[in-house]
């Protein structure tokens, strides 16, 4: 889980939601794009899975199954 209030590793990671706003009354100009990210050590991206519903979120099935099959 990373906190990311000014969006700069979602903005580094191309991951702004540049759809309708319908983010949370704080004020905020933009929400992410919900997204796991698998990264190795030297910082590349193994896996990455996002959804475009802010609501939706990747199962733990789903990131279980990455883990094994780019870790094991």
């Amino acid at each position: 889980m990373l906190s990311d209030r000014d969006l700069a590793v979602t903005d580094a990671f191309g991951l702004r939601n540049q759809g309708a706003h319908s983010g949370p009354p704080s004020g905020a100009d933009a929400l992410p794009v919900p997204t796991t990210l698998l990264i190795d050590r030297d910082g590349k991206v193994l896996w990455l899975e996002h959804s475009e519903n802010y609501q939706r979120r990747s199962g733990p099935e789903l990131v279980l199954a990455a883990l094994k099959r780019h870790l094991d």
